[in-house]
């Protein structure tokens, strides 16, 4: 008899445990975060926090070109794999990403003078992008021996260890920063958080990965890692043309305004669409039929119905709130519209995320490089065209063209995965109680305050109004009040029992 999990209710109810255990992490790692945020911020002043994101910004492009799809690769192998053959992928999967890490990282650090000069307009900034090839390093790693983890389903281990080591990194370099105002100190905690994960994981591993023999030969891991690394690489630049056309076209302190409000929105994806993609990956990767990954996708488009819509709406509605409660207000308000349309079409993000996810889950690289393709063209074509005239307005128009038509394209491309989603009422019915309450909060701060003390009145508010319409227009199944029997903690229930 196959076991449950082969089935496509064990395989929904997989991925709604593995989320149980990210989603609490992933909140909690998104308060971190965004502390270390607001401090950076605050502490630090509004030209260094822009050269703080031209290294981010560029770190991110080479780690994803470091990583090369490997992560994935190792999700893949190790979820689809059992025993020794699983260790074998393991093992040989790492030393692939120690060995591209290693070169990325001094291609990175041979050109640091060169983006320091195109960032700053100086090449004084150098050691900053320097210590960015040291993050480069560490991160691509780190994200292979992550994805080791996430192919063994080891969702309550990974939660513990990324955050213990948030934690500690964000306390550290807090205390830090108030002494030495100075981008200094956050670049190399990002280097010793990235460490210490890649330290943690191996260890625990290590036994496992050290004695592994297996026949994968390392052409079978890089056949698959390569087309997605070349997907993953173009999505990379799709996701931060606009950022990089802005600190070139402008001034390192535009950029900080815009990457400001970008880094805010972010809690929407960490929050809702990252524990969903972390749970949802190796199910999809050792799928053994349509039916299973069709199964899969109508449970992710119900969670976008539920979680991620009411959230980014409710952040487009009070964006200058936000704003103000993670920076020292001031020139930082200027990213309010950034903020506010990224949010209001984050949706669409979403559901991109998720089809892009599913596509390398079940190899479909090809597709995957068309969506990259064009979602980067969008981006870099819309930009170049209008940040040199409007400014921000410009870079966050180009940013919310990437998220439409990329996915209308990603949607095509999966629809034969698509079969099993519910009709157009269920989600016109989700659209509609999501957009109650946020049309609601939006003229309270339009006409009443966007003072940052209504935050959290306008917060619960906003809940309370979207539960009645959850329940009122019966928008949960029975099914659905299993699902959230493994997500809500004990007391919490109750609220899938009142909302039915």
């Amino acid at each position: 008899m196959p076991d449950s999990a082969s089935q496509p209710e064990g395989r929904a109810r997989n991925i709604v445990q593995g989320m149980g255990y990210l989603t609490a992490h992933f909140v909690a790692n998104s308060g971190l975060g965004f502390i270390f945020l607001s401090a950076i911020i605050r502490l630090v002043p509004n030209f260094q926090y822009g050269i703080y994101s031209a290294v981010l910004v560029t770190v991110s492009i080479a780690a994803t070109i470091g990583g090369m799809g490997l992560n994935l690769a190792a999700t893949r192998f190790v979820a689809f794999y059992e025993g020794e053959a699983s260790w074998d992928a393991a093992r040989k999967t790492l030393l692939l990403s120690l060995l591209i890490t290693g070169v990325t990282a001094a291609l990175y650090l041979a050109i640091s003078p060169l983006l320091s000069l195109y960032f700053t307009k100086s090449t004084g900034w150098t050691w900053a992008f320097l210590l960015g090839g040291g993050w480069v390093l560490t991160a691509s790693v780190s994200n292979t021996l992550q994805g080791i983890l996430q192919g063994l389903k080891k969702y309550a281990q990974m939660a513990k260890i990324l955050f213990t080591t948030r934690l500690i990194m964000v306390g550290a370099t807090i205390v830090a920063v108030y002494y030495i105002r100075s981008i200094e100190i956050p670049l190399v905690a990002w280097i010793a958080f990235y460490t210490a994960i890649s330290i943690w994981i191996f260890l625990l591993m290590e036994k496992n990965l050290v004695r592994a023999k297996g026949d994968l030969k390392y052409s079978t891991i890089m056949r698959y890692a390569l087309p997605l690394g070349f997907a993953t690489i173009i999505a990379a630049f799709s996701l931060t043309s606009d950022s990089v056309i802005v600190g070139g076209y402008l001034n390192p302190s535009s950029l900080g305004i815009y990457q400001a409000a970008i880094q805010i929105s972010t809690v929407l994806g960490v929050v809702s669409v990252t524990p969903l993609i972390t749970a949802l990956f190796p199910e999809i990767s050792s799928s053994k039929t349509p039916a299973d990954i069709s199964n899969g996708v109508r449970l992710a488009f119900r969670f976008i119905a539920f979680a991620v819509l009411p959230l980014s709406l409710f952040v487009a509605a009070v964006p200058s709130q936000l704003l103000s409660l993670f920076t020292n207000g001031g020139v930082y308000l200027a990213g309010t519209l950034t903020l506010e349309l990224i949010a209001l079409f984050y949706v669409f993000v979403a559901i991109q995320t998720i089809l892009l996810n599913l596509l390398q889950g079940v190899g479909k690289t090809f597709e995957v490089i068309i969506i990259g393709v064009v979602a980067a063209s969008t981006d870099i074509g819309v930009a170049l065209l209008l940040v040199p005239r409007f400014g921000l307005a410009g870079a966050v128009t180009s940013r919310v063209a990437v998220a439409l038509d990329a996915t209308f394209v990603s949607i095509y491309l999966c629809r034969r995965y698509m079969d099993r989603l519910d009709g157009w009422s269920f989600f016109t019915k989700c659209a509609v109680a999501s957009m109650i309450p946020a049309a609601l909060v939006f003229m309270l701060t339009t006409f009443i305050s966007t003072s940052l003390v209504f935050l959290v009145p306008y917060a619960l508010l906003f809940s309370a109004i979207y539960l009645v319409c959850v329940r009122q227009l019966r928008l949960l199944s029975n099914e659905d009040r299993t699902y959230l029997s493994h997500i809500l903690p004990g007391r919490l229930r109750k609220i899938a029992n009142f909302l039915l």
